[in-house]
């Protein structure tokens, strides 16, 4: 037999008030700028965060790696709260997988423009990868 949650009172998308809702658009678009900027910044000169190291770095590579990981989640998170005010959670959902995902491959190629960066195919994939996992978690978290 299996456990089922079932969340009665769900304040992350109950009715919101219009403050709410223009909240929740406001930190969904300054996070999707904030996260396009660390993702397209140059590493040896970065506005945000600490410069690379020059010398290839297995936890640095972990760091970024986990950084995807944890900033595309978020991203998807805050795109499907924001979007689920004006439409069904459903269609905010596949909306926000959508733009999480063609958001990792834009920066990715970006990327290759920047001098001392390059496009990553596993980046995308983690990118990508996680967007899907978080949409399933909030896809049976709220049905």
């Amino acid at each position: 037999m299996m456990l089922k949650l079932k969340f009665h009172i769900d304040p992350f998308i109950a009715s919101p008030t219009n403050t709410m809702k223009w909240l929740r658009v406001a930190l969904a678009i300054a996070y999707t700028a904030v996260l396009t900027l660390v993702l397209v910044q140059s590493s040896a000169n970065p506005l945000l965060g600490p410069a690379a190291p020059r010398e290839f770095n297995l936890a640095w590579e972990i760091l970024l790696t986990l950084g995807h990981l944890v900033g595309f989640s978020l991203l998807v998170i805050v795109n499907w709260s924001a979007l689920a005010t004006i439409t069904t959670s459903r269609r905010a959902l596949i909306t926000a997988v959508i733009f999480a995902c063609l958001l990792g491959l834009i920066t990715e190629l970006l990327q290759g423009f920047v001098p001392d960066r390059s496009a990553s195919l596993f980046d995308l994939a983690c990118d990508c990868g996680v967007s899907f996992a978080t949409a399933y978690l909030i896809h049976r978290l709220y049905p």
